[in-house]
Formats: structure tokens, sequence, C-alpha cells
């Protein structure tokens, strides 16, 4: 008999290719023959003669359910029957069960989660059937020095070997899912290295053209020949700190393209915190690779829009779901969200961060909850996925100094520069202003001072409640000078026109005064006179100063960046933030007499904070009484404390001796952003008429199409929030996929997303 995975395809070709594929894949990091196993076995269950009727049912055009026949849990089955080893068997038996969903838990209620699972349903999967049409012989010993010799090198390096196992199977997860659905979609994979040589000359010709007359820009220049020489350099795990305007995205690019060239590495992966950055970026990669750009670039993140043709969208969809081009440009949420995610969808990119230039930049905004989790992640794509990450950042954290940290190479640092070299970069001087706590109205004529002196003034403050009620107060004052206000209250959309409208007035050296929350102060090439900033990290005082005087535009003294206390803030839910402003409180009282912009403050600034947040650097999932952690996702992913427990308590004492790492428990714990937040799309622009279009179709391809044109017109919000609008009558739904804000509740000018309706009177 022969046997179909699909129409023209035998199921012994799919079997075939599927494994060889992911035996390519995992190559790399070392476990190429157990993912050709798991692509081998992974459509054992299709050697049935109920699967074999399913298909030609299907083919024929009968009604069938996708699914209704179970074809992964036998080759799972097969595993666990055959392999004794049950780390082993509990690694391949997981990514073949799941290999079109998620992967589960190896422990639930006590009990083995593959035993169960497999053993559940034995009628249905007519498992003796497909093992007498389909039994190849297991070389467990292979498959075995594989493993245990990745976890020789955990050990060696001081990693957790649990926790970089985990890591090893969300890797060959990835490696079949890639592998099964390439195969299954006709999928040839482009092994031709990129020319990394023409990328270099591009980049050349660039820089080439740069006026090199101020010392700024000869400084800059020579950060930027220093990362080119620094590209020779074996892999690693590396710093590039620099203060702010010192020309670090070119710099890194010139870093990482020698570097991908000399390493004959796949990819470059810009791993960016912000839209508003990962946009800048995009924009600069775009000039300088010019017509080259579209093969060359994906940008992936959630605002991006597709064009409307079909073939073109499905080819965007392959693009993301794979990450199989030159240069990558991403988010920092998509990149941890992809890690620690469970789904195959997720995870079918991992391998491709395999064999890359990572760069990280802005990593100080790395959320606190994460450090481990991101620390390990980047250890084990440095030392096993053979993958050289980058970490840029003005102000650098301390990441090697933490319980679980990251692996720094030799003299990690690419640039070094003398004193004399820095001092160009003294563009700002910051005060200490945080003696007595400053009201609304004290902050506002404090900004009125500096505008009088002839100064452009920007106002950061750590909450939206403050930064609409300093903006109110310097409403009423008499100052003439073009306003702006900015928050995440303001569509993205709208934050960009108030952005451009500021650089414009700036540029154009009218006197302007600009009010905001800290979403301006990393990454936004923007430049004033003067910087007021409320307390908060020193690490954020030190980003919210490269908004001030940012290419010396008065270069006869440092402008004057002011740190305030703002009477009666409200961090509760900032905590943070909140950690961050008393340990900089207590840096500005312990060196008075020094520079708050040196390396030494910022070092001690990292020590104080790392050392008060270090019980959070394992993701807290829970409290105990006492205030120490409870349950971690760390935890979860490593020894599963919780899970072991449950097992040996119902196993009558026995030892838990597979995997025990938690993966679905941990991926459903997993947000980079706390609070559950939901996108509300507000009527700014040309969102209403989007809408409008949305509600007419029909398709759902052309939908999701238009979902996404609709991203950069939503206001994120909480679901306090949410439910507010809701009991007013503010938000309502379009087809149960999105909400709607009435337009008595969006302020079109400045304040956006408004706490109360104004009258509709008022718009007109």
């Amino acid at each position: 008999m022969i046997y179909y995975a699909r129409k023209n395809q035998t199921l012994s070709e799919h079997l075939d290719n599927t494994a060889n594929l992911a035996r390519s894949f995992a190559n790399v990091f070392g476990c190429g023959n157990t993912a050709y196993l798991a692509g081998l076995l992974h459509d054992m269950g299709k050697f049935t003669y109920v699967f074999q009727d399913y298909l030609e049912r299907s083919l024929r055009g009968e009604d069938v359910t996708r699914g209704e026949v179970i074809h992964a849990l036998q080759g799972a089955k097969y595993v666990a029957d055959i392999i004794i080893d049950p780390l082993i068997s509990d690694i391949i038996g997981n990514i073949i069960a799941t290999h079109h969903g998620a992967l589960f838990d190896s422990i639930k209620d006590g009990e083995r989660t593959l035993l169960c699972r497999v053993n559940k349903n034995e009628v249905e999967l007519h498992y003796e059937e497909a093992v007498k049409a389909f039994s190849p012989c297991i070389n467990e010993a292979v498959i075995r020095a594989e493993i245990l010799n990745m976890c020789k090198i955990y050990q060696t390096k001081g990693m957790n070997q649990f926790f970089m196992s985990h890591l090893m199977t969300k890797m060959l997860y990835s490696c079949l899912v890639d592998a099964d659905r390439c195969d299954a979609a006709g999928i040839k994979i482009n092994d031709k290295l990129t020319d990394w040589a023409k990328c270099i000359q591009k980049l050349e010709n660039h820089l080439s053209s740069f006026v090199k007359t101020s010392y700024l820009h000869k400084i800059r220049s020579y950060i930027s020949e220093q990362c080119q020489k620094e590209g020779s350099r074996q892999q690693g795990i590396y710093t590039l700190s620099v203060p702010t305007g010192g020309g670090k995205t070119l710099s890194s690019l010139r870093f990482a393209l020698e570097h991908a060239q000399k390493h004959k590495l796949k990819r470059i992966i810009y791993i960016i915190p912000y839209l508003s950055i990962l946009d800048q970026t995009v924009v600069k990669l775009r000039e300088v690779f010019e017509d080259d750009a579209d093969e060359l670039i994906l940008e992936h993140h959630s605002n991006l829009e597709v064009s409307d043709d079909d073939d073109e969208d499905m080819q965007h969809r392959l693009l993301t779901s794979r990450w199989d081009t030159p240069i990558i440009l991403t988010t920092m949420v998509q990149f941890l969200e992809t890690i620690y995610s469970n789904k195959a969808s997720k995870l079918r990119k991992l391998h491709n961060m395999t064999e890359a230039v990572l760069i990280f930049d802005e990593i100080q905004s790395l959320p606190i909850k994460c450090v481990h989790l991101f620390n390990d992640a980047v250890n084990f794509l440095y030392s096993f996925g053979k993958s050289t990450a980058l970490l840029c950042t003005a102000t650098q954290p301390n990441l090697e100094k933490v319980e679980r940290p990251v692996h720094l190479s030799d003299n990690p640092s690419l640039v070094r520069l003398l004193p004399s070299e820095m001092r160009i970069f003294d563009r700002v001087r910051v005060e200490d202003k945080t003696q007595s706590p400053m009201s609304h109205e004290q902050i506002a004529e404090m900004a009125k001072a500096q505008l009088n002196a002839g100064r452009s003034t920007l106002v950061i403050l750590n909450t939206k409640r403050d930064a609409f009620r300093v903006y109110a107060h310097c409403k009423t004052l008499e100052i003439v000078c073009e306003k702006a206000f900015l928050t995440t209250d303001l569509c993205p959309a709208h934050r960009l026109s108030v952005l451009e409208r500021l650089r414009k007035n700036l540029n154009g050296n009218k006197p302007t005064l600009c009010v905001s929350t800290q979403l301006i102060e990393a990454g936004v090439d923007i430049s004033f006179g003067c910087v007021i900033r409320a307390e908060a990290g020193l690490d954020s005082i030190i980003q919210a100063s490269g908004r001030c005087n940012r290419n010396s535009e008065i270069p006869e003294e440092p402008q004057p960046v002011f740190v305030v206390d703002v009477q009666d803030e409200n961090l509760s839910r900032l905590p943070e933030i909140e950690d961050g402003k008393k340990q900089t409180a207590r840096v500005f009282y312990e060196i008075q007499n020094m520079n708050i912009l040196s390396a030494a403050a910022m070092d001690l600034f990292y020590k104080y904070y790392f050392f008060s947040q270090k019980n959070k650097m394992d993701y807290v999932v829970e409290w105990d009484k006492g205030g120490m952690p409870k349950s971690t996702i760390y935890s979860f992913l490593n020894d599963n404390s919780l899970g072991t427990q449950a097992f040996k308590d119902r196993q009558n004492n026995v030892s838990y001796k597979g995997l025990p790492s938690a993966f679905q428990t941990a991926s459903e714990a997993f947000s980079v952003i706390d609070g559950g937040q939901t996108g509300i799309v507000v009527p700014y622009s040309e969102a209403l008429d989007l809408v409008g279009t949305f509600q007419k179709l029909f398709s759902p391809a052309e939908k999701i199409r238009v979902l996404r044109r609709l991203q950069k017109y939503t206001v994120n919000v909480y679901s306090h929030t949410l439910s507010k609008l809701a009991d007013e009558g503010a938000i309502h739904s379009i087809d149960d996929a999105f909400y709607l804000l009435s337009p008595d509740w969006y302020d079109f000018d400045e304040q956006g997303l408004l706490p109360e309706p104004r009258l509709k009177f008022l718009y007109e």
C-alpha cells in the first residue's frame, strides 16, 4: 500500500524531506540527529487506514473536519515506548505530539503528561497498525550523546541544565515545525549566503557622503571606524556604550556587516524597544541600501501595513513567520515573546535566530522582570546558536553582574573613548533641583523662565496625570511659543504628527515648548535647549538629556537639564520608576561633587537599582506572604519545583526523572508588557473611513489588511479604563473584532483620549 501525506506527495517523501531539513537546521547547535528523528516520526499516525481514508475524502471535496484524525501522538508514543531515558523521550515526544499546536507542561496534576496523552486514546490512535507499517530503528545512544554533550556544555559554562534543555527543546521544536511547514508548502530553502561585501560597500558609500567638519562629527566617525575594525573579532557577546548622539545606529550596522562577512553569518537582527526608534532605524537603513532595501530588510512589528496584493500579503506572512531575510528589524516584545511562547506559530522562527548578529538597541529599557530570561536566552543563542550579540545604549546596565549574568566576552566594549574625546558629549549639565518638591504650577514657571531666556524647553513627567496638569498650567502662562503635548493617549499617527511639527519648529529656531511622558526620551531624534525631567532612574535622566543640545547646536557651554521632584506624584502603578527614583536620590546624595553623567555614577546607580530589584529578575508570577517569590517563570522552565513536588507526592515519593519544564504554564504567564492592555481605535484622520471599509468587507484576508492599517489609529488602555469607557458608552464593538471610541472622548488637537467626554459642539 502507498501511503500519502497530501495530494501528489507520498508520506515517505514528506517524512524524509522533513527529517533532512530539520537536521540541516539543527546541525547548527549540534542536535541534527535528534531533529532528524523527530522529523521522521512526526506524522507516523498517517500510516493508518483511517487517515488515508480521511485524506481521500478531503481530496474528493467531501465535508471533513480538519484534525478529525489524530496523527501526531503515534510518533510521540513510539518515542515513549522505545527510548528509555525519560529526559530524551520528554523532549522528542513533546515536540512530535504538539507540532501543530503548542508545547505542553511535562508534568500535569502530578503525572507525566507525555504518557497521559499517548496512552489515553489508544483505540483512536490505531497505534499497532501504524507501528506495523512504519517502525524505524532508533539509535538512542546517538541521540543521548548529542543531548548529553549539550548538558555538559551547560555545566562547564555555569548554566542551569534544565533551563538550557528547555531552550534546546524549543529550538528543536522550531526546526521540526519549520521543516514540516516548508515541505508541505513546497518552499525551497535558500542557503545562499547574503552578499555582505556588497552591503558593506553600500554603507561605506553612504558614510563617505557625510560632511565631517565639526569635532562632534569627527568623533562620531571615529566611533564608526572603531566598530568597523572590531567586526573582525571572534563571535561573542559585546557592548557598544556610546553617549546619546554618538551615531550608534550606523556604527552598530558597520560592526554587524563586517562581522557577518567574516563569520559567514546568515542575518542581522535589530531588536528595538520602541516602535518610534524602530521606525527611525528603518528609515536610516533604507537610505543606506537604497534600491536593495526591499530585498534585504524585513520589518516585523504590529503597526506594519501590508499592501492590498494577496501574493505580497502571503509572502509577508511567510517571511514574518520564518525570519528568513538578511536584515530583520523587530521589537524586544516580539523577540522575548517568541522565545518564551510555547506556540508553534511563534516558535517556528526561533531557529533562524542562530548564525546571526543580534543588535539590542537601548538595552537599558529591558524590563527588570525579564532580566534573567533575557540573559540566558542570549547566552544560549551565543553558546549553541553561533550568534553574536551586541548590547547598545548610552547607559549600559550591568547585566553581567546579576545572579544569572549574561556572559560577556573578554574586553567586551567595542569602543573606547579617551576623556578628552568624551568631552564633546558634555553638551548638557544636570542640575539637581529635588531638594523641595515642586508643584505643577512651579514646574510650568520654570519652563517659562527657560523660554524667556531663549531656550526651547522639553518637560518630561513620569505620569500622564502630571504631564497634562503641567501642560495645562503652561497654557495659562503668557509664553509666546509653539506648544505641544505628547502622551500614549495619542494614537501613533497623532504622535508622529506632533513630533514632525516639533522638529519643524525647532529646526526653524521657533521658541518651542513640549510637555511629554517618558515616551520621548529614548531614540527620538529631537533637540531642545533645555530639559526639565521629573526624578526617575538615572538611566532615564541621561536618556532625557539626550534630547537637549543633541547636536551641540549651542557649542559655547553645556545646556541645562533640571531634575525635579514632583509634588504629590503617584507612582504606585509604576514600581520600577518609583524604585529608580529612590536609587537616583541616593546617588545624588552620595556623589555631590561628581559628574552625574559619568560612568562611575551610572555604575553606582545600577549597583543599587539591581540589588533592590534582584528578587524580581526571574519574572515573579506569585509572591509569598513574606514578600519573597513563590513561583517564577524561570523556575517553571528550569527545575519546576511546584510540578516536581506534585509528581513526587502523587507517585509515592518517586522523583521526576525527565525534563520538568512547564512550557504552557510559563507561556500563559509571560508578557513583556504588564497589565493586559487592549487597543481601541480612535476616530483620528482616516480611521473612520477604514472602519467603514472594514464593515463592508467579507474576505478575512482583506479584513486583516484593514486591521493592520488601523493599528496606527489605536490607543492601548488598561482593563480599568476599558471598563470605564464601556460603562460610559464611549466605545462600541465593531463586528467583535475591535472597539471604536466615540469622537466625544478624543481631543484631536492636544490631549488625545479624554478622561471625560467633551460636548459635541466643542468640536464643531
